[in-house]
């Protein structure tokens, strides 16, 4: 029986929901890496202030040390290239195809998992993750009713290259958190701030480069991006810092928040194809009830 690191997992998937939402809103007809910048910031900041609030943002500092700023920048270079290529998608894929795409990287972290640290599930988890599977590839199935192509599209091939970043930060974080130990909050902090120089370093480059850009424009979601994603982040390394957790199962169910985001992207991007969508989501649902069982 799973413990309570499900409550936190899930807690995850719902802010993850709201961040895919906030995401679409900020990055639609939108230049991607001030996006980014920007809502890293707003993020890093809103971190700090509740550390610092908490009166644990001395000992979070003190905690670090060269091994947990090393795995830090790891991470930070994972999904910080998983970012910029899953923005690109989301650019012009409608929120219910690119977010069930990227929702596919348990798939990989289930295979990478099983051999990288012998994690072998029950028979109804291994039902459940097939049905969840089922899932994501009726979603492709609904994309080509929407036109697009999904061996031809670059958006489509960008999302695939998001979710393969995706999954290596899953199994990284089990590696981080679960066999070298590593504080969870001293990790997070130096993230946060790693994030940041990542993508100024990266406009920078950009602009160094005269490399050609996409408009930008300020939104209000924006920082709310960033905010939305510390705090699924803070939750998920909660969930799966404790002994044992298995990190394909928590990937799993971390990825409900497909479902969410497919109901309120549905009202408030006026998504089409709604029927054959249904029918990837019922099998999702179906998967995570038979994982939390």
């Amino acid at each position: 029986m799973p413990g309570g690191w499900t409550t936190w997992i899930l807690a995850s998937a719902v802010m993850l929901a709201l961040y895919d939402l906030a995401k679409k809103a900020s990055v639609n007809a939108n230049a991607v890496i001030p996006t980014l910048l920007f809502s890293t910031i707003a993020g890093s900041g809103a971190f700090l202030v509740a550390l610092a609030f908490a009166g644990r943002l001395g000992a979070s500092a003190s905690a670090v040390t060269p091994e947990i700023a090393a795995l830090a920048a790891v991470k930070t270079t994972i999904v910080g290239t998983s970012w910029v290529f899953t923005f690109r998608a989301l650019r012009t894929l409608p929120i219910s195809i690119a977010t069930p795409i990227r929702a596919s990287a348990p798939a990989l972290v289930f295979v990478a998992a099983l051999f990288l640290y012998g994690e072998v599930p029950s028979a109804l988890q291994g039902v459940g993750m097939a049905c969840i599977f089922a899932g994501y590839f009726l979603f492709s199935w609904a994309g080509r009713h929407e036109g697009i192509d999904f061996f031809r599209s670059r958006a489509v091939w960008c999302a695939v290259a998001g979710m393969c970043c995706s999954a290596a930060s899953s199994l990284w974080d089990k590696y981080v958190f679960q066999v070298r130990g590593a504080n969870v909050e001293a990790v997070q902090l130096l993230f946060q701030v790693g994030l940041v120089l990542f993508y100024a370093l990266a406009l920078s480059a950009r602009n160094f480069l005269g490399l050609r850009a996409d408009r930008f424009e300020w939104r209000w979601t924006i920082p709310l991006v960033g905010v939305l994603l510390a705090g699924a982040d803070w939750l998920l390394f909660k969930g799966i810092s404790g002994p044992g957790v298995p990190i394909s199962v928590a990937s799993l169910l971390r990825r409900f928040s497909v479902v969410l985001t497919f109901f309120l992207g549905a009202k408030f991007f006026h998504e089409t194809n709604l029927a054959r969508k249904t029918l990837a989501l019922a099998a999702i649902l179906l998967g995570v009830l038979l994982i939390c069982l």
